[in-house]
This record gives C-alpha cells, structure tokens and sequence, in this order.
C-alpha cells in the first residue's frame, strides 16, 4: 500500500518520503510544504485533509490524493451486518386461488371475444365478397349495354345510310314533278 501503520497517530515530523511518496502523511500543511504548494492550495488541502484524517491516513503522490481508512475489515464487516436482505411476506392461498379463478375468467372472455371477432370478420368477409360480386356484375352489365348501344348506333346509321341511298328516285322525280310545274305555269300565263 505504500503508507507504514495506517493507524499511527503522526505529525509532519514523522512524515517519510520513499520513492517520491509521502508516507503517514497527518498533516496537510507538511505535504503542501513538501510539494510546495501555494498557501491557497494549502487551505484547501488542509479542509480536506483535516476531515480525512479523523478517519484514517491520507498522503499525496503528485496531484494524487491516498487516503487508508483506520480499521478497514472491520469497519467492512459492521456495514455488511447492517444491511438486511428484503425478506418476501408469506403467500396467501386464498389470494393464489382467487387469482387463478380471476385468470382463468380473463381467458375464458378473451377466448369469447376471438369467437366474436372472427364471427364478425367472416361477416364482414360474406359482405365485402357480396358488394364486390355486385360491383362486377353492375360493371359487366353496363359494358354490355354499352356495347349493345354501340352497335345499335352503327345498325341506325347503316340504316340512315340505306335510306338515303333508296330516297334517290325520289329526288329524281321531284326534280320532275317541279318541272312539270313550271311547264303549267308557263301555260297557265298564256292562258291569260
């Protein structure tokens, strides 16, 4: 550990310096003095030190600061008898008994609910296959009116077309008939 008899009262006349340490340091002012630390530094290494000290051997190594607790085991040993290890309050079978009938409950609403909603899905299912087959229908239907409107479209014009084509002599004799009628009112005015 580097420190001589943690326990030793000491002062800075019994401070030591092996290998650049110094050893059973009590004071703070002899280590400020043998590192030559500034008396700024020296009042708070000495409020510090001061407090260390009332529990064990403090030293400085550098900017490092070394501090041996006075009766380390056993101050170990009265701490771990302190702490108690949480200790679990004794189960009540009848809290056991009732959790189990309050589980078995929840599963059995639960498993209810799966019924439910899988019922609901499969209506749901019927009913969105249904308006689908309905839409395709609708959607079938109406191509094959508008098909069939297509076609009667063209079977008019063919037919507007035929009548067309056999309404010719008809123009021939209404070209005819106004000769004719001019014919007569030439005569009709050398009548007069």
């Amino acid at each position: 550990r580097g420190l001589e008899d943690p326990c030793r009262e000491g002062s800075v006349a019994g401070d030591r310096l092996a290998g650049g340490r110094l050893l059973d340091s009590r004071s703070l002012d002899g280590i400020s003095q043998a590192y030559g630390a500034s008396r700024a530094q020296e009042g708070r290494r000495a409020t510090i030190s001061s407090a260390l000290e009332l529990e064990g051997t403090v030293s400085h190594d550098g900017d490092l600061t070394h501090f041996v607790a006075n009766n380390l085991q056993l101050k170990i040993k009265l701490s771990s008898r302190g702490t108690k290890r949480p200790t679990s309050p004794p189960i009540d079978p009848a809290v056991l008994t009732e959790l189990e009938r309050l589980t078995q409950e929840v599963a059995h609403k639960v498993d209810q609910m799966m019924r439910s909603l899988s019922g609901s899905i499969q209506n749901m299912t019927a009913l969105s296959v249904g308006y689908i087959q309905t839409y395709r229908d609708a959607v079938d239907s109406l191509g094959e009116s508008v098909d069939m409107s297509i076609k009667g479209m063209y079977t008019l014009m063919a037919r507007c077309e035929e009548l067309d084509r056999s309404m010719q002599p008809v123009h021939a004799l209404a070209k005819q008939i106004r000769e004719i009628k001019r014919t007569l009112e030439i005569f009709e005015s050398l009548c007069k």
